[in-house]
């Protein structure tokens, strides 16, 4: 049988979990059963803590020989325990990576978490680059990738904006200096274009030429997709205007960031950093263009004709009923039943 163990969230806000609650329902939509308590959203710290404990210890008397747990990872305090306890009973562990986080924030050693992930018998990881990576490293589970990150909504966005004369580009996120301190700098590498900032903590008194900065503040996913009316969404994360640089910056190279699914959901165009892993997958499918300095971004909108970018929306717009209907992890999870038998 395929299980998988349903979780307390938290903090229903954050992409994280939205990407999480998302592979639940997935999961949970194609016939996988949930060995864990029911997924909850409870806030209270005690309860979070209590509530997942009771599931994995739950969890862990209802695996059987012969059936595939699916995990999504990282588990925190539980990984290591559950794993154990699947291989013990005869079960076989497929692990979908969300975050490395020896190779973002560093509060884990690299070696210590390569460990915690030889436990599994078949890795997903959230793109090739990552599972390239972790292949050289040593890790010859990492056998699949999910390439992007599909994204449910019960709203669709808006069929058609009416586009303005200047052209809008989208960012969201939670905003501090060190994952993405570009944000102070970047209104001065802006000419021809003006910028929509999603998400919490954006001070706009405090940015670079404010003028080019339109402040929405915190929108839920599902007025969020409805209401996007800029023309491209961008991936970008550091401290810098001029390359991704830094952990957070760096970790772009493996990474595939959530909220570019947003975009797409959201029918935008994407700009990305070159050096980013998710870079290819837009080129390849043609769904925007590439920078390496947000510099670039003005030459790269002047030289767009109006045909190559209905294009890229066409393109956008097909991918996105794609991730609105669980392709990609249906896709890596269907591959990771067939190599496990």
């Amino acid at each position: 049988m395929n299980v998988y163990i349903a979780r307390n969230y938290r903090e229903t806000k954050s992409a994280s979990n939205k990407a999480k609650s998302d592979i639940d329902h997935l999961l949970q939509a194609n016939g996988w059963r949930n060995i864990g308590l029911p997924r909850t959203r409870k806030s209270n710290l005690l309860l979070h803590f209590t509530l997942n404990l009771i599931g994995i210890v739950k969890a862990s008397t209802q695996i059987r020989r012969g059936d595939n747990l699916l995990i999504q990872y990282p588990l925190n305090k539980y990984y290591s325990f559950i794993t154990w306890v699947a291989h013990l009973r005869g079960a076989k562990t497929i692990v979908l990576i969300h975050d490395l986080s020896s190779f973002r924030v560093q509060k884990v050693k690299r070696e210590l978490e390569l460990l915690r992930l030889s436990k599994a018998d078949y890795i997903i990881a959230s793109n090739s680059y990552m599972a390239k990576m972790l292949r050289r490293l040593g890790l010859k589970q990492a056998k699949g990738s999910l390439e992007a990150w599909d994204y449910l909504t019960k709203t669709d966005p808006i069929p058609s904006r009416i586009k303005e004369n200047e052209t809008r580009i989208v960012y969201a996120g939670m905003y501090d200096r060190e994952k993405n301190g570009f944000i102070w700098e970047w209104g001065n590498a802006i000419n021809r274009y003006v910028v929509d900032i999603y998400g919490r903590g954006f001070r706009k008194d405090q940015v670079a030429h404010p003028e080019r900065f339109y402040n929405h503040g915190f929108v839920g996913t599902e007025d969020m997709i409805a209401g996007m009316t800029s023309d491209f969404g961008l991936v970008w994360d550091g401290d810098s205007i001029e390359t991704c640089k830094g952990t957070h910056g760096e970790y772009l190279r493996i990474n595939t960031p959530h909220k570019l699914s947003l975009y797409v959901r959201a029918h935008l165009p994407i700009i990305i950093w070159s050096g980013a892993a998710m870079a290819d997958f837009v080129v390849k499918n043609r769904i925007g263009f590439t920078i390496d300095s947000l510099a670039d971004i003005d030459a790269k909108i002047g030289e767009l004709s109006k045909e190559e970018y209905d294009e890229m929306r066409r393109n956008v717009n097909s991918l996105s009923q794609k991730i609105a209907s669980g392709y990609f992890f249906k896709t890596a999870v269907g591959e990771a039943l067939k190599q496990l038998g």
